[in-house]
């Protein structure tokens, strides 16, 4: 079963997606709930009495709660759900970035567009429970996927950077988050796997759930952290990110 919210101050909106959800679920035989919202405050109400949606489609320009408010403060209650705003987006470009969305749709909603950006998030929400293991010291260690900010190799060994609280919890538990590998091996597991990685530089492979902002030199992670990209790779770089976003270059 996926929860799904949707906010929009537009019936006709609410209506379309409600319509075109469901009649994806049925042909696709996924469950899926709907719960519809016409203002951010009254979706922030039930979110903060406890219900709980994997994912979000949500307007930006609303009365009361704007989108991009209302997601903020789901962001700040550390809900993990994706969020997909259903607006024209680009002069507020700056403003989505802080509330990590997970994609994009333009208004009028194209049929095809809005078919593969959720058929993208199911298989992100599927991948929820997916582990990256390793070995170290003779042991195997397994931790979650979406869990990692990124990965960065220096000289043969490879840390993983996960948000600090994690961090604190391995420690306790003297479970290493390091391993020795090669940058290019663990770039073709992960692409077997996951499409959420981006190889930005030799020596980084990033999380792109986790980046606030990017430009042409680097990306500015969730948690602050300013990663260079490699000059080489900038374009490609560029291409990989506006398609997980979902945007054109």
């Amino acid at each position: 079963m996926i929860n799904i919210a949707i906010c929009d101050d537009d019936t006709a909106t609410t209506t379309a997606i409600e319509e075109m959800l469901y009649k994806i679920g049925k042909e696709e035989n996924i469950k899926i709930n709907c719960d519809v919202f016409f203002d951010g405050s009254t979706l922030l109400h039930h979110i903060m009495q406890g219900l709980y949606y994997d994912l979000i489609y949500l307007d930006i320009e609303m009365k009361k709660v704007n989108g991009i408010h209302a997601a903020e403060q789901i962001r700040g209650l550390d809900i993990p759900a994706l969020i997909i705003y259903v607006s024209g987006y680009e002069k507020y470009l700056k403003e989505l970035f802080n509330t990590e969305p997970f994609r994009f749709l333009s208004k009028p909603i194209d049929i095809k567009s809005f078919d593969i950006v959720f058929q993208a998030a199911y298989k992100r929400i599927s991948q929820k429970f997916q582990y990256f293991t390793f070995s170290y010291n003779k042991s195997f260690i397994k931790i979650p996927l979406n869990s990692i900010y990124y990965f960065e190799s220096n000289n043969r060994v490879i840390h993983i950077h996960m948000p600090k609280t994690l961090t604190s919890e391995k420690s306790e538990t003297n479970q290493p988050t390091k391993f020795y590998g090669k940058m290019n091996d663990l770039e073709k597991k992960l692409s077997e796997s996951s499409n959420r990685f981006i190889r930005i530089h030799q020596s980084y492979l990033v999380n792109f759930d986790y980046i606030r902002s990017m430009n042409f030199t680097s990306i500015t992670m969730h948690d602050g952290k300013i990663l260079q990209i490699s000059e080489e790779r900038q374009k490609n770089v560029r291409i990989q990110f506006c398609a997980m976003a979902g945007m054109e270059i």
